[in-house]
């Protein structure tokens, strides 16, 4: 059953950032044996597991095509290709990059985030430089500005530049096909993908929070649930006392 607008009542950029967390979801999920068995037993099977990666990558903007049939795409499959191949060895750089320089950088950008195929990669680096863009101007990361600034220009050194993330950029709205006006008015063909996308947004949200919840219950281990994206970890304060709770839950 499709979801209706009402049935999700979140901020605009709760929705927008939905796939992201959806992806450290299904990843973990998929990646961790321990993680399944657990969901398994409140029904979270196959085929849910699978009914999300669709839900992912219809909200990511991405359709499956047999085969190109223009020149838009063949561009679409160039971009898919060339983004599939960059996602391994950019985040094996990465990941060298921050892991000792920047561990807590580290965490923050690959927390639940690894290299994969087609669609999936797709999804995976536009993750990728939404973090990076956290790093650099996110709101939630006043605190750690200066840091988060120096693992970027780490980065940089190691040829993922700002020129280098913006070409990313665009490659990801190439293959996932998001309408674009150029400043001109939007077209009814626009409007209408704009309004498909939002409803695949909304319908993503309602599995996520249908889901996220029960894996709070059924997941006991605060390690996993960190994994899969549903806490993290608390910077312990001065006056925390030795063994405190490091764990927040986040919304």
């Amino acid at each position: 059953m499709t979801t209706t607008e009402t049935d999700v009542t979140v901020t605009k950029e709760t929705l927008d950032a939905t796939p992201e967390r959806v992806l450290v979801f299904l990843r973990a999920i998929g990646t961790r044996e321990v993680i399944r068995s657990a969901m398994l037993g409140y029904g979270y099977d196959g085929a849910e597991h699978r009914r999300g990666w669709t839900l992912l990558h219809a909200a990511s903007g991405y359709r499956e095509e047999a085969a190109p049939s223009n020149a838009a795409d063949v561009e679409v499959a160039a971009a898919v290709t060339e983004l599939d191949a960059w996602d391994e060895r950019g985040f094996r750089v990465a990941r060298a990059a921050l892991k000792t320089r920047h561990p807590a950088q580290h965490q923050f950008v690959f927390n639940g985030l690894v290299a994969s195929q087609g669609a999936s990669a797709v999804i995976g680096v536009q993750a990728f430089l939404d973090r990076l863009d956290a790093l650099e101007s996110g709101e939630d990361r006043k605190a750690t500005r200066k840091e988060d600034r120096a693992a970027l220009a780490t980065l940089a050194a190691r040829s993922i530049t700002e020129s280098e993330r913006t070409r990313l950029r665009a490659l990801v709205h190439v293959a996932q096909r998001f309408a674009r006006t150029d400043g001109a008015a939007p077209t009814p063909a626009a409007l209408e993908s704009a309004e498909a996308h939002h409803a695949a947004l909304v319908d993503l949200r309602a599995y996520f929070e249908e889901w996220s919840e029960i894996a709070r219950t059924a997941i006991t281990r605060r390690d996993h649930l960190i994994f899969m994206g549903l806490a993290k970890r608390k910077k312990p304060s001065k006056k925390s006392a030795p063994g405190a709770d490091k764990t927040a839950q986040p919304g």
